[in-house]
């Protein structure tokens, strides 16, 4: 890459770190190798040992890349969203915090007799109704993942859909129901049915990852039970244990 050094153009630091991602993103440099040590760059990019440094610190705040002494500076970007199980969070909030745009494609909620499986889990009077919220959430405006949420009818939510279009938990919090402190979940693959890869925009028998979640508020009591499925290709879930 020719680095530009007339008055106007772009700071160095930042023309090598965007030449660095688009080779990461293209897979020049693949997930898990080295990117070149920093001599090799200099001579590469004909700037200084600061410039470099500082294009590596920017791509390691992006999560690009990850800098350790004495081994390198691997590459940790995947194409995947990455999702990984140290905190209660919503889609949107996830998204967010991976520099990503979250948004909603489709919407529909209704009030529904709740069935006796959908009562069990969420502990439902007989008679009790349920919100049945459903949603096509998308990452910079591509289709990741389908919601099919049930909230107890207890509460008093709205059935306008472009209410639903951000995060469900904010409006939880706007509804004091409050944010989950307790969730369980399951996971397990699958294939997509028709219905499922029209949503996500795959094709019919592609991978999906079905994740089931019952959440708990303070007082144990469950506030939502969600049915996902994730674009297979686009999203994975990682867990990380300590032998204490």
């Amino acid at each position: 890459m020719q680095i530009d050094t007339h008055r106007g153009a772009p700071p160095l630091y930042l023309q090598v770190k965007n030449d660095l991602k688009r080779k990461i993103e293209e897979g020049i440099y693949p997930r898990g190798s080295l990117i070149p040590p920093e001599p090799q760059l200099e001579k590469m990019f004909h700037v200084s040992r600061i410039t470099i440094r500082q294009a590596i610190m920017e791509l390691v705040k992006e999560g690009y890349v990850n800098k350790k002494r004495g081994k390198g500076t691997s590459v940790t970007y995947s194409d995947k969203i990455n999702e990984n199980a140290s905190a209660i969070r919503s889609f949107t909030t996830e998204l967010e915090y991976r520099g990503m745009i979250p948004g909603t494609s489709y919407v529909s909620i209704e009030s529904i007799p709740a069935s006796k499986e959908i009562r069990d889990l969420l502990e439902l009077a007989p008679q009790e109704k349920v919100y049945c919220l459903v949603r096509i959430r998308t990452a910079n405006k591509k289709p990741i993942v389908l919601f099919q949420t049930y909230i107890p009818g207890r509460y008093d939510l709205s059935l306008k859909e472009d209410e639903y279009r951000g995060s469900m938990y904010d409006i939880f919090d706007q509804k004091g129901i409050g944010r989950p402190v307790t969730i369980k979940e399951t996971f397990s693959a699958m294939s997509s049915s028709k219905e499922i890869a029209q949503a996500l925009g795959i094709d019919e028998q592609e991978p999906v990852l079905k994740r089931v979640r019952i959440a708990y508020d303070e007082h144990n009591q469950p506030i939502e039970y969600t049915i996902s499925y994730y674009n297979g290709a686009r999203y994975e879930y990682s867990i990380e244990l300590h032998d204490r």
